[in-house]
């Protein structure tokens, strides 16, 4: 009896297991347990910019010439420089504008000249010396581009070397009596162009 009556509850005891496992099956149709991980790459970015200076500042530089008689010269320093934030040059061009390009323009006459040192408190080199130009019409500038093409400045520059430049204008003695009483601004303008564009690839060690 004893026997029977254990066969019969072990029988049950393991057709109520069946039945929990079955339902069990049932229920978890479409679903499962799984273990995950996240990992990421934070690439931080930022764009460069193009930064040429003179004298320092970005908004360059205001030379005054006044009230010249035939004979004057107005000497004044110029320092090109590339700003601490820019990118590398790829290209650098002077262009040159008139407002008023009449008698005086015309007889007006520039001289430039670069050191590889800063020009001195009397605009003497003490390093060595370059011509650019010498007396160059200012009126003719214009069709030309400017007083030099300083693009053999931009490894100089891609160095963070600066270029020092000395710029004479003059008023010959030559000029004509149509000259006085007149006025006109020059502007030189430089602009500096992005280098092209490059890969790099990161070394794999460098990531962390």
């Amino acid at each position: 009896m004893r026997t029977a009556s254990a066969r019969k509850h072990l029988t049950k005891i393991a057709a109520t297991v069946a039945l929990v496992a079955g339902a069990a099956t049932v229920a978890g149709v479409g679903t499962f347990g799984a273990y995950t991980d996240t990992t990421t790459v934070e690439t931080a970015v930022s764009s460069g910019k193009v930064s040429v200076l003179m004298n320092g500042s970005e908004a360059g530089i205001k030379a005054t010439a006044a009230k010249m008689v035939p004979g004057d010269k107005v000497v004044f320093p110029i320092t090109i420089a590339r700003g601490a934030d820019s990118t590398e040059l790829g290209d650098l061009t002077l262009t040159t504008t008139i407002t008023d390009n009449n008698a005086l323009t015309s007889a007006l006459r520039v001289s430039v000249d670069t050191c590889t040192q800063p020009w001195t408190a009397t605009m003497t080199c003490p390093g060595s010396a370059t011509n650019l130009l010498t007396d160059g019409t200012v009126s003719a500038m214009t069709s030309v581009g400017g007083w030099a093409q300083p693009i053999g400045w931009i490894t100089q520059l891609n160095s963070n070397s600066p270029v020092y430049v000395r710029a004479t204008l003059s008023l010959p003695t030559t000029a004509p009596s149509t000259t006085a009483g007149l006025s006109t601004t020059i502007t030189w303008n430089l602009t500096g162009t992005q280098r092209a564009g490059k890969t790099t690839v990161v070394d794999p060690t460098s990531l962390s």
